[in-house]
């Protein structure tokens, strides 16, 4: 073969192998990379968060992953973000991603990331960086404050219960509450001041119904539901006595068991009354109102609920009378009168003696 023909092929050659070899090398650097992915989106105040997810990108599982050695960015992470210095990238093909968030006024228009990791391979140490940057999600309106307002309604053998709070202390909702007997109120509790009212059913033939609405819209309407179980319980409450519950099982009934709990005391009892009979149980009265949880139950049938009992209002002291004003006294009376008396004489005397002295002077 002439030499110079060999000579141009082995030149030919190494060029082929460098640029195999330079190949070779960048496809392996470009095969280790972080993957970033920016979302964002506003906040109540107007400004917006940015979450961003890191995950690894290489060719197969015999890569080993890569370790975030670098971080450059625009602003702080918040609180919780594992996107840190060492922190390892999940594979691809695992769906999983190292996570952080930042978050931004209104006025910063972009944020920006960018990472670096190093892989170790086949006794090399591969360095890749990656970044991204992403606009602000467009003109972030702060949100209103919203009122948070709730009801609670459940009925018992003896009446409605109503429980109403708020949760938002930007703004509170007004509750208005009116039954079918008459009663209607509007409140707008605090928050952590619930309101709860209890209404008794008065004549259960003609029941009881509880609207309730919430910044004036409708909430709903309540109506009470009479159990046969309720029958064998009444209650009487007085603010002196406290509260007496009478239990009484008709003939035609089944063995009834009646438990009661008092929050308060933690006073508790449990009677069991046969067909046809009758039993009373009894809280005093205290010095604060008390709730009394009961529940009345068969082989067949359950009902529970609660009762309130309230003390008796305090007693308005009646104004005592205001005393006639009188003059003050100097003396006694009779020395007064006596000396009035004399007074008068002593006038009458001399008006006598001018007068006989105006009639002898016409004579003369």
């Amino acid at each position: 073969m002439n030499r110079t023909l060999k000579r141009v092929l082995g030149l030919a050659g190494s060029a082929v192998l460098g640029l195999a070899g330079a190949v070779t090398f960048a496809s392996a650097a470009q095969a280790h990379h972080p993957e970033i992915t920016g979302l964002t989106e506003c906040t109540e105040d107007g400004g917006w968060t940015v979450t961003w997810q890191v995950t690894d990108w290489a060719h197969g599982d015999d890569i080993p992953a890569g370790v975030i050695s670098e971080i450059e960015t625009d602003g702080e992470f918040n609180e919780g973000s594992a996107i840190v210095v060492g922190a390892e990238l999940p594979q691809p093909g695992s769906g999983d991603y190292v996570e952080g968030s930042q978050t931004f006024g209104a006025d910063v228009p972009s944020a920006s990331l960018k990472i670096t990791a190093q892989w170790i391979y086949d006794g090399k140490t591969i360095t890749e960086s990656r970044d991204s940057l992403v606009p602000a999600p467009g003109d972030c309106v702060p949100e209103e404050p919203q009122p948070e307002g709730y009801v609670d309604v459940y009925t018992d053998c003896f009446g409605i219960n109503v429980w109403a709070w708020n949760e938002s202390e930007e703004v509170l909702s007004e509750f208005t509450i009116e039954t079918s007997d008459g009663f209607s109120e509007t409140v707008t509790p605090a928050v952590g001041e619930d309101y709860y009212n209890y209404f008794e059913v008065t004549d259960p033939e003609a029941g009881l119904t509880v609207t309730v609405s919430v910044d004036g819209e409708l909430y709903d309407t309540f109506e009470w539901t009479d159990n046969p179980l309720c029958h064998y319980a009444a209650v009487e409450s007085s603010c002196v006595d406290g509260l007496t519950f009478t239990l009484t099982v008709p003939e035609d009934g089944e063995e009834t068991t009646f438990y009661f709990y008092n929050y308060t005391t933690e006073e508790e009892f449990e009677v069991t009354v046969a067909a046809g009979g009758t039993d009373t149980v009894n809280f005093p009265a205290q010095s604060e109102e008390f709730w009394v949880y009961y529940e009345i139950y068969t082989d067949k049938d359950f009902v529970s609920g609660e009762t309130p009992w309230y003390p008796c209002p305090p007693e308005t002291p009646s104004e005592s009378p205001t005393p006639k004003p009188e003059l003050p006294k100097t003396g006694s009376s009779l020395t007064i009168m006596i000396s009035s008396a004399a007074a008068l004489i002593v006038a009458a005397g001399v008006i006598f003696f001018l007068m006989r002295r105006r009639r002898a002077a016409q004579d003369w």
